[in-house]
């Protein structure tokens, strides 16, 4: 995966990347697992391959083990983890999900 030659990506590898990035609170977070290629694709658990907003508090539940990534924007998250991951095999958090579509309601 190279996710750092894309602009508007980033990998969080560490802890402190992590605990920066959320304290920034600009843009989009992913955790959860991508496939290996050519391997079988494993069951994706519940809780993982969310994407939340970077302020979202159900980040502080976020496992050392999965993977971290950064986005910008939501197109660059959604095209990103549509090739990446797959077209089914990611959402959006609950949480995050129901203020997207209150702040949709809201604007009309």
């Amino acid at each position: 995966m190279q996710t750092q030659d894309q602009a508007g990506i980033r990998s969080l590898e560490s802890a402190d990347d992590f605990a920066e990035t959320r304290l920034e609170a600009i843009g989009f977070l992913f955790h959860g697992t991508f496939p290996v290629e050519g391997a079988k694709r494993p069951a994706v658990r519940a809780g993982t391959n969310l994407l939340h907003f970077a302020r979202c508090a159900k980040l502080e539940r976020v496992g050392d083990n999965e993977a971290k990534v950064w986005f910008r924007t939501i197109g660059i998250a959604k095209s990103h983890l549509d090739g990446a991951v797959g077209l089914s095999r990611w959402k959006w958090c609950k949480i995050c999900e129901r203020e997207i579509t209150q702040k949709i309601l809201n604007e009309r």
